[in-house]
């Protein structure tokens, strides 16, 4: 085995790519509509709220509610439920052990809170795989903004052409984008991704490990 001579660093989204939180977000945000009155998005609707920073939807879908009780609250039931709603892929250990033993550089770059991230990471034995890890308070606008791949790339020491994010969302390859790196999505989850255009696309972490591991 051995890692591929154009990719030094790789930058994993959470939510979505490395975890499977699909059903963990949608009992967050309906505990919430229910708790405030507020009309209730369709699932496939809810399949969307894992991406864009939690801000984001509290100003479309809870205005009007101090968005600081809404994130305490987000937050707390989070720590409490996240882990048992949420699981591992197919075969992901293996690739990310194999992607380590090769030799490259992984990291996290996500737009949960610190808190909440490092509970399912440790909580998954996650943590050991990454080298680096941004949450969303360690940097200082979201995706798709390119500032969290800048900070990554800076602490790495890596090059911007020998860089690579993998995402499940349009907010992850347009922060690549931005970022000048090349991008991978992730089609295993339940987000439509037709018109998502990335340089490389992934419908299991079978079909990562053959991108990455010759």
């Amino acid at each position: 085995m051995k890692k591929r001579n154009d990719v030094d660093l790789i930058v994993f989204d959470l939510d979505g790519t490395v975890l499977d939180t699909a059903l963990y977000i949608v009992l967050n945000y309906v505990t919430l509509f229910e708790k405030y009155h507020v009309k209730m998005p369709s699932l496939t609707d809810f399949v969307y709220f894992s991406g864009p920073p939690l801000v984001e939807i509290f100003d479309r879908y809870l205005p009007g509610i101090p968005k600081e009780g809404l994130l305490k609250e987000f937050e707390e039931f989070s720590l409490r439920n996240s882990n048992r709603f949420s699981s591992l892929y197919d075969g992901e250990i293996e690739v990310l052990s194999k992607l380590k033993k090769v030799g490259y550089r992984l990291a996290i770059l996500t737009s949960k809170r610190r808190r909440p991230t490092m509970d399912n990471l440790s909580h998954f034995d996650l943590v050991k795989y990454f080298d680096d890890i941004l949450a969303l308070e360690d940097y200082p606008r979201p995706k798709p903004d390119p500032c969290g791949i800048d900070i990554l790339l800076d602490r790495s020491k890596v090059d911007r052409d020998k860089a690579f994010i993998i995402g499940d969302s349009l907010s992850d390859i347009q922060c690549g984008r931005n970022a000048h790196i090349r991008t991978g999505l992730v089609t295993f989850g339940l987000k439509k991704t037709d018109g998502i255009d990335a340089d490389e696309r992934y419908g299991s972490y079978a079909d990562i490990e053959r991108s990455f591991v010759l």
